[in-house]
């Protein structure tokens, strides 16, 4: 029900939304310091550069590294949203798989602080590579349960396709040289650990995306 201006309801509203934006600055401008710096950098230079006061990180997050996991996660599943909107045209459920593990390998072009937030801290990502691939985990166990993919041992073969995609972006983001072709490779060769054939493999591993200079 509507209250009165001034009101206890009000104004708890207000602290909360208050508290809500100064947390996520504080997470945006640490993704900043990780892409830039890694995680060498303090807490008193997220302070300065956050231009929060140390106590006031400390009221939000336990410890520095339970703020750069967040960051690093939250900055993921921020990507993960932006990707679903982008792909939501698709309506076969193997293309709704695979795509978004293509335009993830291609984050370097399209999210340049996210990728350079990933290189820096590769030595710590793969503590987060349970939560960081949580979502294509779910999806992939939703097509065996649908029958869309046929497969023994799925958590086995999930872990081995997310070390598979991992390890591609890590070749991305740090060699200059890498090839998107090289990147789709990865893709073909982690879904055939997910069974599918090596003519169906290739044939999404390849198909058009969307024009990444429409994505930036």
């Amino acid at each position: 029900m509507p209250t009165r201006k001034g009101s206890p309801q009000v104004n708890t509203g207000r602290k909360a939304a208050y508290v809500a934006r100064n947390r996520t600055a504080l997470l945006q401008s640490t993704q900043r310091i990780l892409a830039e710096i890694g995680p060498e950098a303090t807490i008193d230079q997220i302070s300065e550069i956050a231009n929060v006061s140390v106590s006031t990180i400390y009221q939000h997050f336990e410890n520095k590294e339970i703020l750069f996991s967040t960051a690093i996660i939250e900055g993921m599943r921020e990507w993960e949203f932006w990707s679903d909107e982008t792909l939501g045209y698709l309506e076969d459920p193997l293309e709704e798989l695979v795509f978004p593990m293509r335009l993830f390998l291609r984050i370097k072009g399209t999210h340049p602080l996210y990728a350079e937030m990933i290189a820096k801290n590769l030595s710590a990502i793969p503590r987060y590579v349970p939560a960081l691939s949580s979502g294509l985990s779910q999806h992939i166990k939703e097509l065996v349960k649908s029958k869309v993919i046929e497969i023994d041992a799925p958590e086995i073969r999930i872990q081995s396709v997310s070390a598979c995609i991992f390890a591609a972006l890590s070749h991305q983001l740090l060699n200059p040289k890498a090839k998107e072709s090289e990147a789709d490779l990865a893709i073909e060769i982690a879904l055939g650990i997910l069974g599918l054939t090596s003519a169906k493999a290739k044939k999404l591993a390849n198909a058009p995306l969307p024009h990444l200079d429409s994505l930036k």
